[in-house]
């Protein structure tokens, strides 16, 4: 759309911009179809396609008003700077909203690795023995948290936290001393409205509106250290026996 509202300001403002030799046209056209094409993959890839397009819609308003006719290039050249403004700032809320997503789910998954992790040194440690038979249990989150092995936020997350972490023992230290299961869930499952994607603008708008951290997967793992991910539908408890059948994170 940048090219579109450029173009447009340039002929209604009758601007007539200096000669360009046919070479330098053809890189320039070139350049600015990579630019566009790189910046339809909507990852941080296109910042520098993106700072090219800037770059074009500013010069082109700029022109506009330099060599637009009347007082309509002032206000024909503004359009066209503040539109590119716009449309960038868009597309960087775009990335903001999608990689915000990932980044949720990505320490989702750190903090299950990080607790199967502190199991194992909690029971390598011999910490914990309640039936004195000499074979030490793993431990609950408020245990490892005690021992040093864990961070607040794993325990007690802060109200704005993306995820809460649950920690699953038997309570049977025949079986404790084997095995455990923790798993992350969702602090507010869903997506982000697809209902406005195609209106320009709607990723600066959802940019702008607080909105609770959505998420969708919840993961889990036990002793094998193997973490597994699924969609439930929701934010709820989780079994054991469950999430067996989840399929391991790729």
């Amino acid at each position: 759309m940048i090219f579109v509202v450029a173009i447009l300001a340039r002929r209604l403002s009758g601007a007539t911009f200096p000669a360009q030799s046919r070479s330098w046209r053809i890189i320039k056209g070139v350049g600015l179809a990579l630019a566009f094409l790189l910046t339809l993959g909507g990852t941080e890839l296109a910042l520098l396609p993106l700072l090219i397009l800037l770059f074009y819609g500013l010069w082109r308003g700029a022109y506009v008003i330099k060599l637009g006719q009347g007082s309509k290039r002032f206000l024909l050249g503004g359009v066209a700077m503040l539109f590119t403004l716009f449309a960038v700032a868009n597309y960087l809320a775009s990335l903001s909203n999608y990689s915000g997503v990932a980044s949720r789910e990505s320490s989702a998954v750190g903090g299950v690795r990080t607790i199967a992790t502190a199991e194992a040194s909690f029971r390598a440690d011999s910490r914990l023995d309640v039936n004195k038979n000499g074979v030490p249990e793993y431990g609950s989150l408020e245990q490892l948290h005690q021992a040093g092995l864990l961070e607040d936020r794993h325990v007690a997350p802060s109200p704005g936290s993306p995820y809460r972490y649950t920690v699953v023992l038997a309570g049977d230290p025949a079986r404790d001393e084997k095995e455990f299961f923790v798993y992350a869930t969702p602090s507010h499952y869903g997506r982000e409205s697809a209902a406005w994607s195609g209106v320009p603008g709607a990723s600066l708008a959802r940019g702008l509106r607080p909105a609770p951290p959505f998420a969708t997967r919840t993961f889990a793992s036990d002793e094998t250290g193997v973490i597994r991910q699924a969609d439930l539908g929701g934010s709820r408890a989780v079994t054991r026996e469950e999430a067996r059948k989840w399929p391991p994170l790729q």
